[in-house]
């Protein structure tokens, strides 16, 4: 070889060209690289609140102390896991032993509690003298109705005209052995609770959150003597009644769960659904957080579940009313709710009207809940056996 071309070869090494096994892993690499970051771009863009955002791991995992009748969101969980890659394990009881418990100042080990209410609890919480409650998100919304069967409907109201009875009314058919009807039971689920509330809040006629001294009246126990169904929940209550339609003329549930079963096929009468003209009490399911280390987690749920997609799904799964506004409702969700009624700022009402309820509860009243009559007052914080989510 001659001197000029070794001298060439020499100035293109000092030069920096490359071996070309290293030209060829970069002309490898860089696609490769594209490749990746646009299926990174991709995923993370699948879902409202995918699972790629800061402080939230992929397979997070919360455990979730839930209301009874939220089993029916399973589907709506389901959707929010493959969307932010969190998962609900739910474990369902009664609000209020659920109030109870966590109101008690007593460790828990849930990360969340989803509650049809947690208005009992607030009041546990205060009278406890804790630090406040925890972090609250309204996430859905069914009040509290009467579901009365046709014909009874139009032997008591009807003749009446459009306007729709009160509690008062209710509570006075009741009294008079014209009105049989199921409830759950007060100590362990909302409805039932918010039953008593109501009938009693009409009855002491004040327009204003009741007092120790407006429970021991005689319409509370008059109400109470036409209650012959008994569960530990709304869905458990329905349940009873297509087991035992001839043994109620009327069931007290949430607007949500009536709705349901007026479309379910097995009912033999009607049920027209009432809504007390003197006030409603309304469930709102607040989602609430227990354990403040999981609040970037809480964040994406809730996010997730009040985007209008989520709140759309939820009403048609659920027939809940949506929080957010925008969303178009379901025909059958358009009817106005009226006033709210108040609930009791003072811890001592609701375990006053609760003993009444221990007191005049009928012997007739049967059902899964329990056996009439016995006390329940040494058991409120105990969750009744728990089922989960898979």
């Amino acid at each position: 070889m001659n001197r000029p071309a070794r001298q060439r070869r020499r100035r293109g090494r000092a030069g920096g060209a490359r071996p070309l096994s290293r030209r060829l892993s970069l002309a490898l690499a860089r696609p490769l690289a594209r490749a990746l970051l646009t299926l990174a771009l991709l995923v993370c863009s699948a879902g409202p609140m995918a699972a790629c955002g800061p402080g939230t791991p992929a397979g997070t995992t919360l455990s979730v102390l839930a209301s009874a009748e939220l089993t029916d969101l399973r589907p709506v969980l389901d959707e929010l896991r493959r969307a932010t890659g969190i998962t609900l394990r739910l474990e369902f009881g009664g609000t209020v032993s659920a109030s109870n418990l966590l109101g008690s100042g007593r460790a828990d080990r849930h990360d969340l509690a989803w509650l049809s209410s947690d208005r009992w609890l607030r009041l546990n919480l205060k009278a406890a003298g804790g630090n406040g409650a925890p972090l609250s998100t309204r996430t859905m919304m069914s009040p509290l109705v009467l579901g009365v069967k046709r014909s009874t409907a139009d032997r008591l109201w009807h003749s009446g005209g459009e306007r729709q009875p009160s509690w008062a009314d209710i509570a006075g058919a009741a009294e008079r052995g014209q009105l049989r009807y199921a409830m759950t039971d007060p100590n362990v689920a909302h409805s039932g609770l918010a039953a008593l509330v109501a009938v009693a809040t009409a009855g002491a006629g004040t327009g204003e959150a009741l007092r120790p001294e407006d429970v021991a009246q005689d319409r509370v126990r008059g109400f109470l003597a036409g209650r012959t169904l008994s569960a530990a929940s709304t869905h458990a209550l329905v349940d009873s009644y297509l087991d035992h339609q001839d043994d109620a003329d009327a069931v007290i549930a949430y607007e949500s769960d009536l709705l349901a079963l007026g479309g379910d096929g097995r009912l033999r009468e009607p049920l027209d659904l009432v809504y007390p003209q003197d006030g409603i009490v309304l469930s709102d399911y607040p989602l609430l957080l227990l354990d403040p280390a999981k609040r970037a987690s809480y964040d994406r749920v809730v996010a997730w579940l009040l985007a209008p997609a989520a709140q759309e799904k939820i009403m048609r799964l659920t027939l809940r009313r949506p929080v957010d506004p925008t969303v178009a409702r379901d025909p059958r969700l358009e009817r106005p709710i009226g006033n709210a009624l108040y609930f009791p700022d003072r811890p001592e009402v609701v375990q006053r009207l609760l003993a009444q309820y221990e007191a005049d509860t009928p012997a007739t009243a049967t059902g899964p809940s329990r056996t009439p009559g016995t006390s329940r007052a040494a058991d409120t914080s105990r969750i009744p056996e728990a089922s989960r989510t898979p």
